[in-house]
């Protein structure tokens, strides 16, 4: 087995497989590296989402209505194409790796191919977004200047997230948790500090906001690249066996992962089509309050995921439980909170925003059934639970109850269109609590690399 080398003190070896046994063979040592996971986790993720959250809630407050309305546009656009252009592939690493992550060869066989289907999916949405933007924008009367950086950005945060997102995946296997947060704390804090002096200087805009935040995002990029390139072995061309069969693992899960890049962001959009600027800028900076539930939402893709990829059978059901019981607990909490004391977040978006008190606590609570799905979703993928009939059913369902919104409510309004989302969140919430139901009754689905025959 290779020994990882271990330049941040997380791990002595890799994360999964033999190297509890082996190197922390006694229940007291295992704890120990437990808890340096744990500790580096919430350290990292907590400086690196607070310096997030007030970049977030700086924007918030000093930009005017409508420069946020344009900012907040571009990054729910950018965020639905993201997901589109990823379609899941990045994710496929940890699970497809599972127990053999002291194979760097395998590692990197993965990663090659997450590389070379994302930039051909690149290559293929990149003006179909740059179209649909422009269409999308122009019919706000923006200046042409603003509606141009704001592409620029959108297309470069869409190219770099790629390599951001497969190049993460093996610092997630190894426990390189400082290598993931520190590169990007730092680029963090330095964009925070931009934005208070272009602020100050009176140079701040939707604009120089997006291209920043898209700078961000690439140079985080090649840092991580970087700082990941020596747990694998990086073919120099990639292996159509692998691409096969990363294409056939993601297969299932991937119509619901176009459905669900647009729903994520489908409130916004509709707003952007036939709303008012104002509410544009209401809708995204409530989009703002679900950035306190990123570090859990991170910790499950961080540490959730990878543990439940490796668990045994026999220990699942236990820690599922657990762990859905924790999630819906703390998501209660915070929704009774929410609607009881509005307040606090009025004061978090800024006296701009006092018209969205009176959805405040709709808001929050959509952003917690949002979390508990997502933490449902990311234990069903680890387990390579992703089935077709699961796909299907969450597309009607959700399109069925979006449709009915539609032609009863419409989402002219910031209320409605937070209603809307709301119907979708538990829609989907239903859907993935079935997919378990149907997950622990059939088991994992088996991946054959032979059964897509198009050479990719």
């Amino acid at each position: 087995m290779d020994r990882l080398p271990d330049d941040n003190g997380v791990l002595k070896a890799d994360s999964l497989g033999e190297a509890d046994s082996r190197m922390q063979p006694g229940t007291s040592a295992k704890l120990k590296r437990i808890f340096r996971i744990l500790a580096g986790f919430f350290l990292g993720q907590g400086v690196l989402q607070s310096f997030n959250l007030m970049i977030g809630l700086y924007l918030v407050r000093a930009l005017s209505v409508e420069s946020y309305a344009q900012l907040g546009l571009a990054l729910g656009f950018q965020q639905t194409i993201t997901t589109l252009m990823d379609l899941g592939v990045a994710g496929t690493i940890i699970p497809l790796v599972g127990e053999q992550a002291h194979d760097k060869t395998r590692v990197g066989k993965y990663v090659r191919a997450a590389k070379h289907l994302r930039d051909r999916i690149f290559l293929v949405l990149a003006p179909l977004s740059a179209i649909a933007f422009l269409a999308i924008t122009s019919r706000h009367n923006w200046s042409y200047g603003a509606q141009t950086a704001l592409l620029v950005s959108v297309l470069l945060a869409l190219y770099s997230s790629g390599p951001l997102s497969y190049y993460s995946a093996p610092l997630f296997l190894y426990g390189r948790l400082r290598d993931f947060y520190l590169p990007q704390s730092i680029t963090a804090g330095a964009r925070l500090i931009s934005y208070l002096a272009l602020g100050a200087s009176g140079y701040l805009n939707s604009s120089v906001a997006a291209i920043f935040g898209a700078l961000n995002i690439t140079i985080n990029a090649g840092i991580l690249g970087k700082k990941s390139v020596t747990l694998f072995s990086l073919p120099e061309t990639h292996d159509p066996a692998v691409n096969r069969e990363v294409i056939h693992y993601v297969l299932p899960a991937v119509p619901a992962v176009i459905f669900s890049a647009f729903q994520m962001q489908i409130a916004l959009l509709l707003i952007g089509i036939f709303g008012q600027t104002t509410s544009i800028a209401q809708v995204a900076a409530l989009g703002r309050i679900s950035q306190l539930f990123l570090i859990l939402t991170t910790f499950n893709i961080v540490v959730v995921e990878p543990k439940i990829a490796k668990l045994s059978r026999d220990r699942l059901l236990s820690m599922y439980v657990r762990l859905v019981s924790l999630a819906v607990a703390l998501a209660v909490l915070v929704s009774w909170f929410s609607f009881t004391f509005p307040q606090p977040f009025i004061w978090l978006l800024g006296f701009k925003y006092e018209g969205v008190r009176s959805v405040v606590g709709l808001s929050v609570m959509t952003a917690c059934i949002s979390y508990v799905t997502n933490l449902i979703w990311l234990m069903n993928r680890a387990r390579k639970w992703l089935f077709w009939r699961g796909t299907l059913l969450e597309i009607v369902l959700v399109l069925s109850a979006d449709i009915l919104f539609l032609l009863t409510k419409g989402v002219q309004t910031t209320r409605n269109a937070v209603l809307f989302t709301l119907t979708s969140a538990l829609c989907g919430l239903c859907v993935h609590a079935y997919i378990t139901y149907h997950g622990f009754q059939k088991g994992p689905r088996v991946i054959a690399e032979t059964v897509v025959s198009v050479n990719y």
